[in-house]
């Protein structure tokens, strides 16, 4: 008689083909996998370009199916062992598990999971110690496909230095596959070399390193997020769609209808459905603005001086107030306490006192903070030199390249207060602007 066959567990993507899910299928079927299909990678994002519409479930299974790849490259090389090549791809399908409804722009409301010690949590995002505390709870599936649980459990904690081959801001498998991924999907681009690039990227004394010959290589991909950040992720439609999304989820958990706990388990689809039946009266209102795509509007926009005055003469002509300020100034916006989206019942008082100042109604004020600074400092890349010799730094031998990247990466930090259209005229004339603006800065 002939043998049972078993037939193929393939996945079919459109960056690297077919992708085989037989080692970890186990995994891949758990329903908290599973929910990250209806888990937008680029939140906010396809309100704007309307094919950005891929999960991270999808990019999950890239970073897997590029983590493999690496990993038996790395193999080979002797650089690690079967066993941490088995646990590093494992952990890349794994490393956004934890991710609640909208990722990143909800994260800020959820809490510490139980699971993690107050001791691990120093340091650590939302997402990442939800992300650990659902490995944790999976350990089962996770045996079940031949992995070490502790080597991988280490690599969730970012305690094993193997962890970069996904997480590398640089380089890691995740980063550029979401470069590529959310770059089709939005301006359909993709950095130039990358493949040639993943073929070259090692691992040498708990360090990532690449070769030589392509470090031209990896300057693309730089710029190419840079390029990111200036036309998806920092786009001003989506900055103010995701403050929105935070006011009415915060909203909700003041209202009882929602906790943070909730969240967490919550899907984008499972979110918004909340939102469309909340009894909640400016949740109700907003809601029906963002289902309508009627986004509030910029009325003052307070931006590096050096980098206005273009600005200024276009955003005049729509009825909006901008004000230039200097580098330590913009870096204290963007890092005050009062000022972040962590702070959701601070920013609604400062909010109802700058209506207060415009003489609105309460509630039509919208602050969308700087994203974090930091996000934007240029992270230097190593360069492989041989057996026994110190890496070469990227930065040192390219020190114009990386003050580019700070030059332009400031070009994009705004501080905006945003309103409904019909009190975008109040909000932004000349005395009240100016009231707004030194209660924001000084």
């Amino acid at each position: 008689m002939a043998k049972k066959i078993h037939s193929p567990k393939v996945v079919a993507d459109p960056i690297y083909g077919i992708i085989d899910i037989r080692p970890v299928v186990k995994m891949v079927d758990t329903p908290e996998f599973q929910a990250l299909g209806d888990k937008r990678q680029l939140g906010m994002s396809y309100l704007t370009f309307p094919s950005a519409m891929h999960s991270r479930k999808a990019h999950s299974l890239g970073a897997y199916y590029a983590t493999r790849k690496l990993a038996d490259q790395w193999i080979s090389y002797g650089f690690i062992t079967a066993r941490e090549g088995d646990a590093l791809a494992v952990y890349a399908l794994y490393h956004d598990i934890g991710h609640p409804a909208f990722s990143h722009v909800t994260e800020i409301l959820c809490p510490m999971p139980a699971g993690i010690s107050a001791r691990e949590a120093r340091g650590m995002s939302a997402n990442t110690a939800l992300s650990l505390d659902i490995i944790r709870r999976r350990r089962h599936e996770i045996e079940a496909c031949g992995i070490d649980f502790k080597l991988l459990e280490s690599f969730a904690q970012h305690a094993n230095p193997l962890h970069l081959a996904v997480s590398d801001k640089n380089l890691g498998m995740e980063k550029l596959d979401y470069l590529e991924r959310d770059g089709l999907a939005t301006i359909l681009s993709r950095p130039v070399g990358v493949d040639y690039l993943r073929e070259h990227i090692y691992f040498a004394d708990g360090k990532i390193v690449i070769d030589e010959k392509v470090a031209d290589n990896a300057i693309e991909v730089q710029d190419f997020y840079l390029k990111m950040y200036k036309n998806v992720y920092l786009r001003k439609a989506s900055a103010i769609a995701q403050r929105m999304l935070q006011k009415m989820t915060y909203r909700m958990i003041e209202a009882g209808e929602l906790s943070g706990a909730d969240l967490t388990n919550l899907t984008d689809s499972e979110l918004l459905g909340l939102m469309r039946l909340s009894r909640e009266p400016s949740v109700q209102k907003m809601y029906s603005l963002f289902k309508a795509r009627d986004f509030y509007r910029e009325a003052i926009v307070i931006r590096p001086q050096r980098f206005m005055d273009t600005e200024a003469k276009a955003q005049g002509a729509k009825g909006t107030a901008v004000f230039g300020v200097s580098k330590s100034e913009i870096a204290r916006l963007a890092n005050s306490p009062a000022l972040r989206a962590t702070n959701q019942s601070g920013l609604a008082e400062i909010e109802d006192h700058i209506a207060a100042i415009a003489g609105i109604p309460q509630g039509s004020v919208l602050i969308a903070p700087i994203t974090s600074t930091n996000r934007f400092e240029a992270q230097d890349i190593l360069i492989y030199q041989g057996p026994g010799k110190k890496p070469a730094s990227l930065k040192a031998r390219y020190p114009a390249h990386f003050k580019n990247i700070e030059e332009i990466a400031e070009t994009y930090l705004a501080f905006r207060v945003c309103t409904l259209e019909r009190y975008r005229k109040a909000l932004s004339a000349p005395r009240v602007a100016k009231k707004v603006f030194d209660l924001l800065v000084k």
